[in-house]
């Protein structure tokens, strides 16, 4: 006598998602080289941004006035691209570049938990772009096995249990982080180094049609 095997189910699965996106880009190094090479030749007469940002960071710059027309028109493409990969019908916003700026983030400072605004619409994109890491971020006050010293962290809004509010990333060179403005983020202390943790961030509105 002999069995039947059972074929085995197969399930196509869709997942949609609801609420906020974060896009994660890489950059070409190329990219990154000149925009470090760009921000240290002209750092000595770079605006302070500070007042504007609420990170516990000594070094705030504005650069969006040293970037070229190559460079805006590429990060420009970033954000189109968000809007895209994220659904939003087409013609519903137009984009407008606004600020840019690098945070020379040195141990024991730090971003806390934030979002941003501007004074020119209600919606818009921003990003976190990663120039330069320490090698380390330093001794872990406990639970080694769980770092957080220097990662970047976004907050969502939904705290059910089967939602995922909270994610950290342990951003590496070359990766370039967009979202709503809304969007709660922050970046926790290092220590134990000398070497900076350097990013860039560029804010951009979306201006209905």
């Amino acid at each position: 006598m002999s069995v039947k095997k059972e074929e085995p189910i197969e399930i196509r699965i869709d997942l949609i998602n609801l609420g906020l996106t974060v896009a994660k880009f890489s950059l070409p190094m190329k990219l990154i080289d000149d925009i470090n090479k760009l921000y240290d030749k002209n750092l000595k007469k770079l605006k302070p941004h500070n007042e504007q940002l609420a990170g516990k960071i000594a070094e705030e710059n504005k650069v969006d006035e040293i970037l070229s027309v190559e460079m805006k028109k590429f990060f420009k493409f970033c954000f189109e691209n968000y809007l895209i990969e994220s659904q939003i019908p087409p013609d519903t916003y137009h984009l407008q570049l606004e600020h840019a700026w690098i945070n020379e983030m040195k141990a024991g400072e730090y971003n806390p938990t934030h979002y941003h605004k501007s004074p020119f619409s209600e919606v818009g994109l921003s990003s976190v772009l990663m120039l330069k890491r320490p090698d380390s971020y330093g001794v872990e006050s406990s639970n080694e096995d769980e770092p957080v010293n220097g990662w970047l962290e976004f907050n969502g809004g939904d705290q059910s249990a089967l939602a995922r509010s909270q994610i950290r990333v342990d951003a590496q060179v070359g990766e370039f982080y967009v979202f709503p403005f809304t969007l709660l983020h922050g970046v926790y202390p290092f220590n134990s180094t000398d070497q900076v943790r350097r990013t860039m961030s560029y804010n951009c509105n979306l201006i209905r049609n």
